[in-house]
């Protein structure tokens, strides 16, 4: 993994999911930009709607630039300050036009069901469905620490194989148990994902991966979901989307979606058709 973005609004939850990404980065030796998009027409932060539009661009510069210093962790090191990305447009749209230079999207999302979820919740989810690269959710009260239990949440096994050999790039080979939840087991070909998990173990020269395959039965997958998370004390939560064009989003119900607004664990977000 090179290159991770991290989009801001320079909330308090946005400094939370750099700070996340800042640890992320430094376990990977990846770069980090920081990015922020708006819209002088619909933006809450632009009162003038008539202030001409290079002043307020300078403003929201400043702002940027306040954000990297203000939340850049020094580790005893000169800190490298990440490249400041100011782009004009909507941010969900924005958010996911730049994703195809990066590994990795990680942003913050609230965990709670709150007027914060309606605005900023709905940018994060946006990306996490359509975004071309791995999207990692960030509830604000999270710390960074490392990836040790892992659910993954999956009901395509088909292509399970190759999203754990993308995961792994992600996490690291800090993982000691990957947990995998099956919400539909329809399927009746082989599961090979153990031998994947103990061949990509013994490329980064780690010892075999802990591998748990359990189904869980809930009349709400999602909160069936967070609740084994919670069990197993889980570090992290992973689950794959399939990008789905607009007649099936507007009928089908994201279990996706349905997580980052119950999750109090990070939810890294993979797309199958990548």
């Amino acid at each position: 993994m090179r290159k991770i973005l991290v989009p801001t609004d320079f909330s308090a939850i946005a400094a939370n999911a750099y700070q996340f990404a800042q640890a992320v980065a430094e376990r990977q030796n990846a770069e980090v930009d920081i990015m922020h998009a708006y819209h002088p027409s619909f933006d809450y932060s632009n009162p003038y709607l008539d202030m001409p539009a290079a002043e307020f661009d300078s403003i929201k510069r400043e702002l940027l630039d306040q954000f990297i210093e203000g939340n850049t962790r020094d580790n005893g090191n000169v800190a490298t300050l990440p490249k400041p990305i100011l782009n004009i447009g909507f941010a969900s749209e924005e958010i996911v036009r730049m994703s195809k230079g990066y590994d990795l999207i990680i942003m913050g999302t609230t965990g709670e069901g709150n007027l914060l979820e309606k605005a900023f919740g709905s940018v994060s989810t946006h990306v996490a469905r359509f975004a071309h690269c791995p999207v990692l959710l960030v509830p604000g009260n999270c710390k960074c620490g490392n990836f040790e239990e892992v659910v993954y949440a999956s009901n395509y096994q088909a292509a399970d194989e190759a999203m754990v050999k993308k995961l792994l790039t992600i996490t690291g080979p800090a993982i000691n148990n990957i947990h995998f939840v099956h919400i539909d087991n329809e399927t009746k070909s082989p599961y090979r994902v153990e031998q994947v998990l103990h061949e990509q173990a013994q490329l980064y020269g780690t010892a075999t991966i802990g591998f748990n395959s359990v189904e869980i039965e809930c009349p709400n997958v999602q909160e069936g979901i967070v609740q084994y998370a919670s069990d197993t004390r889980a570090d992290l939560i992973v689950m794959g989307t399939m990008h789905r064009n607009f007649l099936e989003r507007l009928f089908h119900k994201s279990v996706t979606q349905q997580v980052v607004f119950h999750t109090t664990v990070p939810l890294l977000v993979m797309h199958y058709d990548d």
